[in-house]
């Protein structure tokens, strides 16, 4: 297996084209994400998708698969309450690690915006990460003093090379070049040499997506809640092992191409978020612009009227068939019990006549589509 002497001699294209127009691109993104308003209960929503896609990634990307239902049940349980059969315990305890050490870096960061990255961070970060689990020669919190392996690559092999490359790292990453560059590549940067110098037993790529989490956190990327790369990189586990690799054995240190790679994932992964916050602002607008209609038609506080508007509220997210509300068998069919076909026909009418439900092959829902007619 080849080794790399890693040094932070680093190269970095700072004027490549793609480079520059992503790092725009990442900034742009979080200042509109930042600037649409959302109620709290819309943001522990969004908080709950971000932490959930996280998990499932950066624990997918060391092989431990779990579905995005199972790592929301784990997320949600206490941590007395096992989600998962017996066989899959060390699963459910690496997911709820990750889940500590994104609340941990939120917590830091919402506590104290410029707290520092040191050593007892990246100890901190670790222990979080592999507390818990019986991996074979590993401490957790604690630097390895074996050699270990990482896939094609073979990492440092001493404990005196581990500290004192650590001991460089922070030093290049809080004085050095870093400290001129923008918060992505600072991050991703950060990624690439601490999952290189492999410090612990185990958990180290784990614990270096916690650190480029906690810089992008730092930096304002992550602007609504906490999400981060290692979705992406699960996605594309391939290409980012190819392109660690291509760093330290192509390039000798031109870390360029895995900036461009991990620049180009943070753009998608910000812009699925935004996806997602727009999506819910838009049923927020929706209701009101039903509201309104309603209101403007004299429907609004009369029984009929109150009864569609809030069959309107039920249909958030949800679809039920003209067949169901006549005969019952769907939570929103209680709306209409005891009603004559004839009622329900005449709502699904008027609705229908005012654009706010679409009916397809007798099912109806929500024209959220309507929205898209206010948009400049």
């Amino acid at each position: 297996m080849p080794t790399w002497s890693v040094n932070f001699d680093c190269r970095l294209d700072t004027e490549d084209h793609e480079i520059v127009v992503n790092v725009e691109r990442v900034k742009a993104l979080a200042d509109v994400i930042r600037g649409i308003p959302l109620p709290p209960g819309m943001q522990r929503h969004i908080d709950s998708l971000n932490i959930m896609r996280a998990v499932r990634g950066t624990t997918g990307i060391e092989g431990t698969e779990l579905s995005e239902t199972e790592v929301e049940q784990i997320i949600a349980a206490s941590p007395e309450e096992h989600v998962l059969p017996q066989a899959r315990r060390r699963a459910e305890q690496e997911a709820r690690n990750a889940n500590d050490v994104m609340t941990y870096v939120a917590d830091t960061l919402q506590q104290d915006p410029y707290y520092p990255v040191t050593e007892d961070l990246i100890h901190t970060l670790h222990r979080l990460t592999t507390q818990g689990i019986d991996y074979p020669a590993n401490e957790p919190g604690v630097y390895r003093n074996h050699a270990v392996r990482a896939g094609t690559y073979i990492p440092p092999r001493t404990g005196d090379e581990v500290r004192a490359l650590m001991t460089q790292f922070l030093d290049w990453l809080n004085h050095g070049a870093p400290q001129a560059w923008p918060a992505p590549i600072r991050a991703i940067a950060a990624h690439f040499y601490l999952v290189s110098i492999h410090p612990f037993g185990d958990g180290n790529g784990r614990t270096a997506r916690g650190l480029e989490s906690f810089l992008l956190y730092q930096g304002g990327i992550n602007a609504r809640g906490f999400y981060s790369l290692a979705n992406y990189y699960y996605q594309n586990r391939a290409e980012y092992e190819a392109m660690l690799d291509e760093v330290r054995f192509k390039t000798n240190g031109n870390i360029t191409p895995f900036i461009k790679f991990a620049l180009r994932g943070l753009v998608a992964e910000q812009e699925t978020v935004h996806q997602e916050i727009l999506a819910q602002v838009t049923v927020i607008a929706f209701r009101d612009f039903a509201r309104e209609t309603l209101l403007d038609d004299g429907k609004l506080g009369t029984i009929p009227g109150e009864r569609m508007f809030h069959f309107l509220l039920g249909l958030a997210g949800e679809s039920v068939s003209v067949a169901q509300l006549r005969k019952g068998g769907h939570p929103l069919s209680e709306r209409y019990y005891g009603i004559k076909p004839k009622t329900i026909s005449r709502d699904l009418n008027y609705l229908k006549s005012r654009q706010l439900i679409r009916i397809d092959d007798g099912t109806v829902r929500a024209n959220y589509e309507l929205m898209q007619h206010f948009i400049k």
